[in-house]
């Protein structure tokens, strides 16, 4: 029996589930930078000591905010791009 043509895949969706693995790897690249750039604001930012710098630590902050919230797009991105794809369950009478 041959598949019907509504459960069959658009090259968009093949596309899209391609790229959700490509899509996780960027999430984890930009969340390894932003623990780096929070090690830096983290160092930077104690008052009080000889390498003390806080317009560093806080330039360090909001890039590792912002590359946490990159992460968590992707890693949005990448799910739903997965549930797109994912091919819907048949059941008896439908």
């Amino acid at each position: 029996m041959g598949r019907r043509f509504k459960d069959m895949q658009t090259p968009e969706q093949q596309w899209a589930a391609q790229q959700a693995p490509r899509l996780r790897g960027m999430a984890y690249q930009a969340e390894q930078e932003s623990e780096r750039q929070q090690m830096t604001a983290d160092v930077y930012g104690r008052r009080g000591r000889d390498y003390s710098d806080p317009v560093k630590a806080d330039r360090a902050q909001r890039e590792a905010d912002r590359l946490r919230s990159r992460g968590k797009a992707l890693r949005d991105t990448a799910s739903r791009a997965e549930t797109e794809v994912k091919p819907k369950k048949r059941g008896w009478f439908r």
